[in-house]
């Protein structure tokens, strides 16, 4: 027999002197070192948390208190309801089926009938502290794994939050990125640089109408503020000229779309072939007879008739090199007449729908009403 099992804690509670030196002593000769015997059962209330008993042989027929009363007070059914095993064998003579069925009831896990044969006396004790010593073992298994599992999940939701913050630096840091690079080409155009701001808060509103999510219609602002990228391939004294451009000026100034398609391109960024393309197609007309390439109607991305509108819309709208910003009514009728020829004529209605929106957001930027 193991050491761990012989090491047990053992509670006999027996009112007959005779009996229980009789358990004592068969259990000394097995070995047991932890045996506390106990004539009056009134006095195991007063023991039991201290003991901590791993098994109890408990007589049945006590005066004071009988042995079903003493597992009621105890809890010993309760304590198996909560998955705690203590188990107790109910030692009687009263072989009784109703008996029985009352000690097994009340928490009992087996029983013996008395007289006493040690040789089931010695087994039956041994199998239910064998089956304590698993039950105990697999409650702290089931600990160290609780406790495991907590660990880890801490450590899980500590990285998640790390991984968070990451993304969340990731993103800013991106977000930074393409507004500098934007910024780079525009301030050369702009001397305030909102234009980008602006065009690209009018993108998104624009794109939500269309039903574009919420990451599409952010991937939209993003890509949109790269959109005169290209402009640092041109020179200022075409890029700054105050006046009308010369045709080969207004040739050189077209060039900005494809550099600033060259510049973005050959990306494996979502972002970024979204950027590409809106900086190839934010000139095209839906006529055909816009720059560099042609396109026409629904050859030009969605997303590139978008900026159309929002570029030109706020171009008109704002103080360029060349000339004072215009009126917005004015801006508006412009823009109408060429409803169908330079703009995708859905989208410019959509877009004078939300135009409440794009002057909310204008104010927003500029600080103007």
């Amino acid at each position: 027999m193991s050491q761990s099992i012989l090491e047990s804690r053992i509670l006999v509670v027996d009112d007959e002197p005779a009996n229980l030196q009789l358990l004592q002593r068969l259990l000394d000769i097995e070995g047991y070192e932890n045996v506390l015997g106990i004539q009056d059962p009134r006095e195991v209330a007063g023991v039991w948390e201290s003991f901590q008993p791993d098994l109890v042989l408990l007589d049945l027929m006590m005066p004071h208190l009988n042995g079903y009363d003493l597992m009621e007070q105890l809890g010993i059914s309760s304590q198996s309801e909560r998955g705690e095993y203590v188990p107790v064998l109910v030692l009687t003579a009263d072989a009784t089926s109703r008996s029985l069925d009352r000690a097994l009831s009340t928490g009992a896990r087996d029983f013996l009938t008395k007289p006493f044969d040690h040789n089931e006396v010695r087994l039956r004790i041994k199998n239910l502290l064998e089956t304590r010593a698993l039950h105990v073992a697999l409650s702290r298994s089931n600990e160290v794994l609780e406790e495991t599992v907590r660990e880890r999940t801490a450590h899980l939701s500590t990285s998640l939050e790390e991984l968070r913050q990451a993304h969340d630096d990731l993103k800013w840091s991106r977000e930074e990125t393409i507004e500098r690079l934007s910024m780079s080409a525009e301030l050369r155009d702009d001397d305030t640089g909102k234009h980008i701001k602006r065009m690209s808060r009018y993108c998104g509103i624009l794109g939500r109408t269309t039903g574009m999510s919420d990451e599409e219609t952010e991937r939209l602002v993003m890509a949109s503020q790269m959109h005169d990228v290209g402009k640092i391939g041109i020179p200022d004294s075409v890029l700054r000229k105050p006046g009308k451009l010369d045709p080969q000026e207004r040739a050189m100034m077209e060039r900005h779309a494809e550099i600033g398609h060259r510049v973005l391109s050959g990306s494996r960024s979502d972002l970024l072939i979204l950027a590409a393309d809106i900086a190839l197609t934010h000139h095209e007309r839906v006529d055909g007879s816009g720059y560099p390439r042609k396109l026409g109607g629904d050859d030009i991305p969605l997303e590139g008739r978008i900026a159309a509108i929002a570029d030109v819309f706020d171009a008109l709208t704002s103080d360029r090199v060349y000339r004072a910003a215009m009126p917005i009514d004015d801006a508006i009728a412009l823009m109408k007449r060429d409803r169908g020829s330079h703009f995708d004529a859905a989208l410019l209605d959509s877009f004078f729908d939300v135009l409440p929106e794009v002057l909310e957001a204008r104010s927003g930027i500029t600080g103007e009403p």
